[in-house]
């Protein structure tokens, strides 16, 4: 699995859930009968098993591989409309409906390439959940911890929302830093420079990048 064991990551906290989080405990002083929340806990617990079941098979999987393995997972863990609203804000608004469907599908294609890229390997790593707290009725925190073979531990926050009564991740926060921020810095700067089709262009190049680079 490669170093950094996450992927795109950025230095501050996404805006959507950030009010929220500065008031959150930490993991290990949430009380477990004031936070659990059933769905999210087992959505998070199957990405897991999905992404330690592709790494233990990697090699022999490859990267096409990978990505055949985890893109149902990921499509189904991931709210994909929700995260491309949160990652572009006004300019979402802004998108026809037909380029609304063309960034989301860039969007998903983008992180499951990224996935099949960084888990490419297993050396003993495990995960570990370990508590769920509720922000409110609809958003949730599950806090993980990722393991490596020689103890160091890295922690994962999924963030998740639920649409319709269906929880789904609309980012993760590894050892602090968050992905979705990024994703706002990177793509509303590709829009602001480059316009729809550059955004798109970019994420086609980033993804080609990954499968063309990957073992």
């Amino acid at each position: 699995m490669k170093r950094p064991f996450l992927f795109l990551l950025s230095g501050c906290l996404s805006v959507f859930l950030a009010p929220a989080l500065a008031e959150a405990k930490s993991p290990g002083s949430v009380s477990p009968a004031a936070t659990v929340e059933d769905a999210p806990r087992v959505l998070i617990g199957q990405l897991d098993d999905a992404l330690l079941a592709t790494m233990k098979q990697a090699k022999a999987l490859g990267y096409a591989g990978r990505y055949r393995n985890l893109a149902p997972m990921v499509g189904r863990a991931y709210d994909f409309p929700a995260v491309a609203g949160l990652v572009l804000g006004a300019h979402w608004t802004r998108f026809s409906p037909a380029q609304q469907r063309e960034f989301i599908a860039a969007l998903t294609d983008y992180t499951v390439a990224t996935y099949a890229a960084r888990f490419d390997g297993y050396a003993g790593e495990r995960f570990s959940i370990k508590s769920v707290q509720s922000l409110r009725p609809d958003r949730a925190v599950v806090y993980t911890l990722l393991t490596e073979s020689d103890g160091t531990a890295h922690r994962l926050d999924y963030l998740m929302q639920s649409t319709g009564g269906q929880w789904r991740i609309v980012n993760v926060v590894a050892d602090g830093v968050s992905d979705l921020a990024l994703k706002h810095a990177e793509f509303t700067h590709l829009l602001d420079t480059q316009g729809f089709p550059g955004l798109i262009a970019g994420l086609k190049r980033y993804s080609a990048r990954l499968a063309r680079e990957a073992h």
